[in-house]
């Protein structure tokens, strides 16, 4: 079977879609839905009949097209219905380079790669943690340091509540975090209250909060995706108060205990951040990571530039 560059138009969305629902690494961020609402542009790359595909997300500057990663968006790469030998993954990645002479994105967990000689690879981190097995027994595998937490806060009394709000929920987050994420822009916020707003009437949205004792202060707040497989991190605030009061470990244990019983993954969504890390590693210690790609095949002296 050969690969094949579709562009956006000559894409069977309804077949991309199978494939990925079916792929044994499918991830919600490949979804057409997830890539019309977060990608400026996407195409494929597309083996044999939909057998395996690679979102392909472009922008243009100095009329060049390259790839780029998303907001929004872990992981991209190459999802199949079985596992891939990695002489097609790198197939696919030549087959990227052909088309776009610049890139940084990401490709996911199942994707063997390694780096060469124009070719930068390096390693993510993103924690799992299974669910099914029910509270007590994954618990019972917590690390001795959040179990102490989780005893120490008990004493505070707080309180976990839904929430429908997904405009809420983003405008804090990028009330507290904005600063700091200065590649995501106004446009990609908006673009992401949107693709909530369509998950969210599919039932794939969660929204999860904690306040203080007497339900009236807003001390912690986490934002999640849903799929067949996993349940998504995507954003998560902790406010000063809820520092002090040990929120994050509170709502987080309470996810957890709320959907213990059922056969999903709760997806940390990483991360290379020393303090989120530790964090994320101490409620799972299961590091399924994956993979930032770069290459730079443009012609001098626009290569210098975008070294």
């Amino acid at each position: 079977m050969s690969i094949h560059y579709l562009t956006y138009k000559e894409i069977d969305k309804a077949k991309w879609d199978l494939c990925i629902r079916q792929s044994i690494n499918g991830l919600i961020y490949a979804e057409s839905v997830y890539l019309d609402h977060m990608a400026a542009n996407w195409d494929g790359l597309v083996l044999g009949d939909y057998e395996a595909v690679m979102p392909l997300t472009w922008k243009r500057k100095w009329g060049i097209q390259y790839l780029y990663q998303p907001a929004f968006i872990q992981q991209g790469g190459i999802y199949a219905k079985k596992k891939l030998p990695a002489k097609i993954i790198r197939s696919f990645i030549e087959a990227a380079s052909n088309k776009f002479k610049f890139a940084e994105f990401t490709i996911n967990y199942l994707n063997e790669l390694s780096p060469e000689k124009g070719l930068q690879v390096k390693p993510r981190n993103n924690y799992i943690l299974p669910l099914g097995a029910g509270y007590k027994s994954i618990t019972h595998r917590y690390n001795s340091y959040i179990r102490q937490r989780l005893s120490r806060l008990a004493k505070f009394s707080l309180q976990y509540k839904p929430s429908t709000d997904h405009a809420a929920a983003i405008k804090l987050y990028r009330k507290l975090y904005g600063e700091r994420m200065e590649t995501v822009t106004n446009k990609d916020y908006l673009n992401f209250e949107k693709l909530c707003k369509v998950l969210s009437k599919d039932d794939r949205l969660l929204i999860r909060q904690v306040y203080n004792n007497d339900g009236k202060e807003l001390l912690a707040m986490i934002l999640l995706l849903k799929d067949s497989r996993r349940l998504y991190n995507i954003i998560s605030c902790i406010l000063p108060k809820g520092k002090k009061l040990l929120a994050n470990y509170f709502l987080y244990n309470e996810v957890i205990k709320e959907f213990a019983s059922e056969n999903i993954m709760f997806d940390f969504e990483g991360s290379d951040i020393p303090g989120v890390s530790y964090f994320y590693n101490k409620f799972s210690g299961n590091n399924q990571q994956y993979a930032f790609v770069k290459f730079n095949n443009l012609p001098l002296p626009i290569k210098l530039l975008k070294r």
